[in-house]
């Protein structure tokens, strides 16, 4: 126990000497990897930048695979940075591979559900189920397309909500694609009384439906017919198209001019009434 007392100052000079070594040793190369780490992530950031803008500029190239492949090369700088750290601090890129093949598989077996997630978006860019600018309807949401990476399809929905998809499960789903037809039908049903004239309401709502500066006459002009007869209305439906971007426009619009040309034009639309009894 002397002994070891004694011999506490010349190990704690050893070790403490061993220590400043390797700090001096490690430290610029620590800086180094850290720098190289930081110069690969502005350079990932500012190519994906480029290739973002240089596919919004040219008609040539699509959107959709603009994006992807941008994420994709980000990706791949990145990675390319940090083999460059390792191999500055003294990691041998052989052994960086080894234990990159044994982590691949040991994250594949764990995390299966993001591994499909990067299959399913190399799918949805092959197959093109909907692009960028689409509005669609998938895994029981909907909204307008605003990217597709390599994990996840992001919307943006009509009150300006960001939903984030995977991309497993929009593959998975049923997709509804509302913009890729490039028309769009809007189907409205407008109950009249029994006793007013329906070829005259007929009229007045494929007339009306003719003057809205969006409704289209290709692939059919606005139609109207009688649909059911209801417990207290004749019920009329009108079908028109318009492009997609218009759909809510249309309809909304539709609805309120309809109602005012069936007033002018003594059409009344029936609701409940309630009769007192007195005893």
């Amino acid at each position: 126990m002397e002994n070891f007392i004694n011999e506490l100052p010349a190990m704690f000079d050893k070790y403490s000497n061993l220590a400043l070594e390797n700090i001096i040793i490690f430290t610029p190369k620590i800086i180094g990897a850290l720098f190289v780490i930081w110069i690969g992530g502005n350079i990932a950031g500012r190519v994906q930048a480029r290739i973002l803008k240089y596919t919004e500029e040219s008609p040539r190239l699509d959107t959709t695979l603009g994006n992807f492949l941008a994420s994709i090369i980000k990706y791949a700088i990145l990675f390319v940075a940090f083999l460059m750290a390792a191999s500055l601090v003294g990691i041998k890129i052989a052994a960086i591979f080894t234990i990159f093949a044994a982590m691949t598989l040991a994250i594949g077996l764990a995390l299966q559900g993001t591994m499909g997630n990067v299959a399913a978006g190399i799918l949805l860019i092959v197959f093109r189920p909907y692009r960028i600018g689409d509005y669609i309807e998938a895994d029981g949401d909907e909204g307008f397309v605003d990217d597709i990476n390599v994990f996840t399809t992001t919307l943006r929905t009509m009150d300006n909500v960001k939903l984030i998809l995977s991309n497993g499960g929009a593959w998975r789903s049923t997709i509804k694609n509302y913009s890729s037809l490039g028309v769009r039908r809007v189907d409205v049903d407008f109950g009249i009384d029994y006793d007013d004239d329906m070829d005259k309401a007929i009229r007045i709502i494929k007339e009306t439906a003719a003057k809205h500066q969006h409704v289209l006459t290709d692939p059919a002009a606005p139609w109207a017919k009688v649909k059911a007869l209801g417990e207290s209305s004749v019920d009329i439906q009108m079908r028109v198209w318009c492009k997609p971007e218009y759909y809510w426009d249309v309809r909304f619009d539709l609805l309120k001019s309809v109602k005012e040309a069936f007033d002018k034009g003594g059409i009344s639309i029936p609701y409940p009434h309630g009769v007192e009894i007195m005893k």
